[in-house]
């Protein structure tokens, strides 16, 4: 069931470049919190663009490995960090992007969302609100 601002047992699958991501919604209240789990396809490769989310949240691994790409400035600058950890936190205002996954699988809790969030692509940054309509 999926409305615009609440989910619950839905299955979604995204490409953003290289990497596949698979996700399914357990619970997904925007006003509220989400509880999603992830699949990041295995891959060589990363994402094609940085983001933020609309929320803080808080993950944990439940199998598999990835690298996260933390952008450090508006010029493209990222250091990488290689998941090992089984929890990891998720401000809502860092960009980040993900990549050269073995197959990982995640649980992700987020909290309420804002209303929105961000990509930097290209070297511009775009926001949306909910929904992925841009601002």
């Amino acid at each position: 069931m999926k409305t615009k601002n609440i989910s619950i047992f839905h299955y979604n699958r995204f490409c953003f470049g290289d990497q596949i991501v698979s996700q399914f919604v357990f619970f997904e209240c925007k006003y509220l919190f989400s509880i999603i789990f992830f699949y990041f396809h295995k891959t060589n490769n990363s994402q094609d663009r940085f983001h933020t989310h609309a929320f803080n949240a808080f993950s944990i691994k439940l199998f598999g490995q990835y690298t996260e790409y933390i952008l450090l400035d508006e010029k493209g600058n990222f250091r990488t960090e290689v998941r090992r950890n089984i929890f990891k936190y998720f401000p809502r205002d860092c960009f980040h992007k993900i990549g050269n996954s073995t197959g990982c699988c995640t649980i992700l809790f987020s909290g309420k969302w804002n209303p929105t969030w961000k990509e930097y692509i290209d070297g511009e940054i775009v926001t949306y609100k909910w929904n992925r309509i841009e601002k």
